[in-house]
């Protein structure tokens, strides 16, 4: 089975809400429920908000918290500039790497398929892997082309 390779134990960076959550631990006291909840949410937003509001936390807590949040907007900016200049990229390939990324992992996904019909079913330690990659691939390249027509829509 494959591990996320985002998880710091994998040599990654961490996720957003484990860096959040080991921020937690670094600081005296415990998240309270207004935290939790907004964690719960999945929306980085809410625990912005609800780590500032905070009534339960010093203020280095919550700047300890905050710091690790901004790391990860950080990265996510990056990413999006870069698919941003790929995408105004005056050659071919830079253009047009999204939607071939696309139809290839929609190919793959038709041989697993296929092949399993077959009687050549996919090792069950390739399924979290193929299943990360499905999300993130196609999940990521329909978000992006919705995004960009929502900034052309308010230009």
């Amino acid at each position: 089975m494959s591990d996320n390779p985002n998880l710091i134990k994998n040599g990654g960076k961490g996720t957003f809400f484990g860096n959040l959550l080991r921020g937690a631990v670094k600081i005296s006291k415990p998240l309270t429920g207004g935290i939790l909840n907004a964690i719960a949410t999945g929306n980085p937003l809410e625990v912005v908000k609800a780590v500032t509001g905070s009534k339960e936390h010093t203020k280095e807590d919550k700047e300890l918290m905050l710091a690790d949040i901004q790391k990860d907007v950080e990265r996510e900016r990056e990413l999006t500039k870069r698919w941003e200049l790929d995408s105004k990229s005056q050659d071919w390939l830079p253009r047009n790497i999204r939607p071939l990324v696309v139809a290839n992992f929609t190919i793959l996904i038709d041989i697993v398929i296929l092949s399993s019909m077959w009687g050549k079913p996919l090792g069950e330690a390739y399924l979290p892997i193929l299943m990360t990659m499905g999300v993130t691939v196609i999940g990521g390249y329909f978000t992006l082309r919705e995004y960009g027509k929502a900034k052309m829509i308010q230009k």
